[in-house]
């Protein structure tokens, strides 16, 4: 029976390990799951610390990581079109699709430039990230951020659901385009 437990417990171990990306460190499926407390390369905020945030920081720059599943850009015009409308945090850039552990080179240069653009080339300026809550997209993204360079980027774990939850306000938003020239 201890023999069984073993492997048992050991297949579980493995198929934790299997989640992330062995070089990166980056999740790379089940993106939904209960995340860590902290990222590497970024600052962890709970509610109370966004919100101050907001009100010290005017620079602010807010990016939403949540994706969407089975929907891809319109590859003439770069929109989203079947993209359903998501509440955000007011005055987010919504970029779907960029906190995937192992980002399509589209995905990757989609982030980048459009956050490079949101700074105006200033990479001190501070980023915010978020998702959902439990969604470890946000954790990549802030990491994806970070080895670019961009110097102030925070993070908040519990997004949209905390944000609600808080009984702050929320906007209707719909995803950035993508640059297709």
């Amino acid at each position: 029976m201890a023999a069984c437990a073993a492997v048992f417990y050991s297949t579980i171990a493995l198929a934790a390990d299997d989640a992330f990306d062995p070089e990166t460190g980056l999740r790379i499926h089940h993106y939904t799951d209960p995340v860590p407390t902290t990222v590497p390369g970024g600052v962890t905020l709970d509610t109370a610390g966004v919100v101050d945030l907001l009100q010290s920081t005017p620079d602010l720059v807010l990016l939403d990581v949540l994706s969407i599943n089975d929907v891809r850009y319109d590859e003439l015009d770069g929109s989203w079109p079947d993209a359903p409308l998501r509440d955000n945090i007011p005055g987010s850039l919504w970029l779907p699709n960029v906190g995937y552990g192992r980002p399509a080179e589209d995905m990757r240069t989609y982030l980048l430039e459009t956050m490079t653009e949101a700074v105006s080339g200033d990479l001190s300026k501070p980023i915010l990230v978020y998702c959902i809550a439990d969604c470890w997209m946000g954790w990549n993204a802030v990491q994806h951020l970070a080895n670019a360079d961009f110097k102030t980027v925070y993070w908040y774990p519990d997004g949209t659901d905390g944000w609600a939850a808080a009984n702050l306000p929320l906007e209707v938003s719909e995803p950035v385009p993508v640059n297709v020239d």
